[in-house]
C-alpha cells in the first residue's frame, strides 16, 4: 500500500472526512475476517500517520451519533494534497 492510493480515497473537505474502516472499503481492502482487518488497520494507521505527519492529511478524533457511541478518528486531504 502506498500513499497514492491512500490520497485518492480520501475527501477533500472536513466535512466528508472518513474512518479507517471507510478508507479500507473505498480501496477495495479485503477484510472478510478479524487477521484481515488488523493487517489493514495496521498499514493504514502507519500511512496515514506519515501523511498526517508530513501535513498532507488532517485528523480529527468524533464520537459516532447513532448506535454505540464509540470514538474515532476521521481523514481529509489538506491543502498541500490537493495541490
Amino acid at each position: 500500500m502506498n500513499h497514492e492510493e491512500v490520497l485518492a480515497v480520501l475527501p477533500d473537505s472536513k466535512d466528508e472526512a472518513k474512518s479507517i474502516k471507510e478508507i479500507a472499503q473505498a480501496m477495495g481492502l479485503e477484510i472478510t475476517s478479524y487477521v484481515d482487518w488488523v493487517r489493514a488497520e495496521r498499514r493504514l494507521v502507519r500511512a496515514l500517520g506519515a501523511l498526517t505527519k508530513w501535513g498532507w492529511v488532517a485528523c480529527d478524533n468524533r464520537q459516532k451519533e447513532e448506535g454505540h457511541k464509540f470514538w474515532y478518528n476521521a481523514y481529509w486531504k489538506t491543502e498541500l494534497a490537493k495541490e
